[in-house]
């Protein structure tokens, strides 16, 4: 129920900012129902230029894996953002490189990650590209 402070806000628009030097287009992008979140995603949609944005309720933290994978295999985009929250997404990472739930990354306020698939999405045929902690993000060059 809590708003990102104006800091978080400032930070997480010069992340966004610089998440489209590694990232520079984004096909779809989905958050969690919850307010930071939505917040966050709303930030990188304006930053990625007023991006289309989808709200699901399998991306809150006590959600199912089972419907937000079922979802990400139906998508005919290329590039997913999604944004949610711990220990969610680091069980989906877990999930998606190796096939089971695995915490294997540790998402902190603003991190990011970049997982490839030869195809779609699916439990165990994702590789890591790379990660990124918010800091690092935003320390990246324009």
């Amino acid at each position: 129920r809590r708003p990102l402070t104006e800091a978080g806000r400032k930070k997480m628009r010069k992340g966004a900012n610089r998440l489209r030097t590694q990232v520079p287009a984004v096909d779809l992008l989905a958050s969690s129902t919850l307010v930071r979140a939505r917040e966050t995603a709303a930030i990188v949609a304006r930053a990625y230029g007023d991006l289309a944005l989808l709200e699901r309720n399998d991306l809150a933290p006590d959600s199912e894996q089972d419907s937000l994978l079922s979802w990400l295999s139906e998508q005919p985009g290329s590039v997913v953002a999604l944004v949610g929250h711990e220990p969610h997404l680091g069980l989906l990472s877990g999930t998606l490189l190796t096939g089971s739930p695995r915490h294997l990354i540790a998402f902190k306020k603003g991190g990011v990650a970049c997982l490839e698939f030869k195809d779609r999405p699916a439990p165990g045929q994702g590789r890591l590209r790379w990660v990124l902690t918010a800091g690092q993000l935003r320390s990246l060059k324009d």
